[in-house]
């Protein structure tokens, strides 16, 4: 069981820990890397967490589809279980923005989960993906209604909560933080996207307890320049004990994949196998 000790994630003793893996894409778009093999093959590769990116409000997305959803999202808990490796449950809101949209939804989601996988120590919970186009308020409000639905299965599990402005509002939780046990903060960053990470560090040094649950490696400042971007922002977490998830585990024709598109296994990858962005995260596992 992980606990959260003054601002770092750490274990039972109180020793750091760090997570390093990958996010799935949605994992209804892209259900054949829900996979055992897949995490097993990004466990021999020296990743230790899974995140489960379940959308909400889009095609296929939770709303639309609860219980198909409910079935991949239980495969790829059980698979990661199996493994012994850490997994997070993603309520992978986007287009809904505001998180109160469907608390309801959340509620009895999370509730449903917590019923059959409260105790298991290898579960994370991320209630709000990314919010956007909505207010650290209500980000807060939306917070109090699902943790202490999640708390009433999982006293002491890691819960991971969004920040404003797509996750990147980290200054947020640093000036006005929540009073719960065992919480961190969502920071979500795309290097060769996003202009730098000054918030990131002002949170860490602030002591803000800190999940970068989602990154990539986009390539709007040029390819080259995104994996030095890439390479730099590794290097601050691996020296800041930061533990991360990167976007994401299929084989999309866009720059973020780690799988190149051409070619379709979704386990066992050679180096050949995987994207530009593949290679560089694979490598910063261990």
């Amino acid at each position: 069981m992980l606990t959260v000790t003054n601002g770092k994630l750490t274990d039972a003793k109180g020793r750091p820990v760090v997570l390093r893996g990958v996010s799935t894409h949605g994992i209804a778009w892209f259900p054949q890397y829900v996979d055992r093999e897949g995490f097993d093959s990004v466990k021999k590769a020296g990743g230790n967490v899974i995140r489960l990116a379940m959308y909400t409000d889009t095609d296929n997305g939770y709303l639309a589809d609860p219980e198909g959803n409910l079935e991949i999202l239980r495969r790829g808990l059980d698979a990661a279980i199996e493994l012994d490796m850490y997994v997070i449950v993603d309520w992978h809101i986007l287009s809904d923005g505001d998180p109160l949209a469907h608390a309801d939804e959340a509620v009895g989601f999370f509730g449903k989960i917590t019923e059959e996988y409260g105790k298991d120590p290898h579960i994370i919970y991320e209630i709000c993906n990314e919010p956007n186009g909505t207010s650290w308020q209500n980000i807060r409000d939306y917070a109090d209604k699902v943790i202490p639905t999640i708390r009433k299965k999982a006293p002491n599990s890691i819960i991971i909560v969004g920040t404003p402005r797509y996750s990147s509002g980290i200054e947020y939780p640093m000036l006005d933080p929540m009073e719960y046990d065992n919480i961190m903060y969502a920071y979500h960053y795309y290097a060769g996207d996003h202009a730098g990470y000054g918030s990131l560090i002002a949170a860490v040094e602030s002591g803000v307890p800190v999940f970068v649950s989602e990154w990539g490696i986009g390539d709007m400042s040029g390819r080259d320049a995104a994996l030095a971007a890439a390479k730099d922002f590794t290097g601050y977490m691996k020296a800041n004990d930061i533990s991360w998830c990167a976007w994401s585990l299929c084989n999309k024709a866009e720059p973020f994949s780690l799988i190149s598109p051409d070619c379709s296994l979704t386990s066992g990858w050679s180096r050949d196998d995987l994207s530009d962005a593949g290679k560089l995260i694979f490598s910063e596992f261990k």
